[in-house]
């Protein structure tokens, strides 16, 4: 289940209610449980409006097989964005095999047209062999582009997605595991915390790759 609102990927982090005042996304789930941490004022930033291009921020992204890419990296195509680290026991995994659920309920048409980014949220650590290591482990195949960007635009790329995160006083990050959903040109569509807005995205991914060149019968 995709988990809303900040996960703590230490297990033994202890974590205060959840700030009703923090900004809602169009696709929306129910209210956290009240163990949920709320974030930092400081990083409690306005995630991306719709319809603004993601793609604006050129920033430059270190990916799992080495090349040295852009955030853009799969301009042309529908891409679910969020946002991880390697070392993450338990959020991220749970994260990796939820964008997998979602695959497996697109049609093929869409599935086809899916790309997905993950970007590190601890570019300090994760280097290409450890992206690349995350890769093999959960059998990703080649539409998923795990990267980082440089570690002083961590904080734009969260904002930009409407992730919160805390660095954890023993290592890690407690986050959260928004989904920001972007058409071909780096327009957000659609962002979703929670499992119930997973249906709404799975509609806006096939009516995405129905309008690509070539795809018919995009749900």
């Amino acid at each position: 289940m995709l988990v809303a609102l900040l996960l703590a990927c230490a297990p033994e982090l202890v974590v205060p209610p959840v700030d009703p005042a923090a900004p809602t996304v169009e696709v929306t789930a129910p209210s956290a449980p009240a163990t949920a941490p709320s974030a930092p004022p400081e990083d409690r930033v306005p995630a991306m409006p719709a319809g603004a291009s993601l793609y604006a921020l050129d920033l430059p992204l270190l990916t799992h097989t080495g090349a040295a890419a852009r955030l853009d990296v799969q301009r042309g195509h529908p891409v679910l964005l969020s946002m991880f680290y390697t070392t993450c026991p338990m959020a991220c995994p749970l994260l990796i095999a939820d964008l997998q659920g979602l695959e497996a309920a697109l049609s093929p048409e869409a599935r086809a047209e899916l790309r997905i980014v993950l970007v590190s949220l601890d570019p300090a650590h994760d280097d290409p062999a450890a992206l690349g290591g995350v890769v093999e482990k959960h059998n990703l195949d080649a539409r998923w582009t795990l990267g980082a960007v440089p570690e002083d635009s961590v904080r734009e790329v969260a904002a930009a997605l409407g992730v919160r995160y805390r660095p954890l006083p023993g290592g890690g990050f407690a986050h959260t595991a928004a989904l920001t959903l972007i058409d071909a040109d780096g327009r957000v569509v659609a962002r979703s915390e929670g499992e119930e807005g997973r249906a709404a995205l799975v509609a806006a991914i096939g009516d995405l790759a129905g309008r690509q060149p070539g795809v018919t019968g995009g749900r």
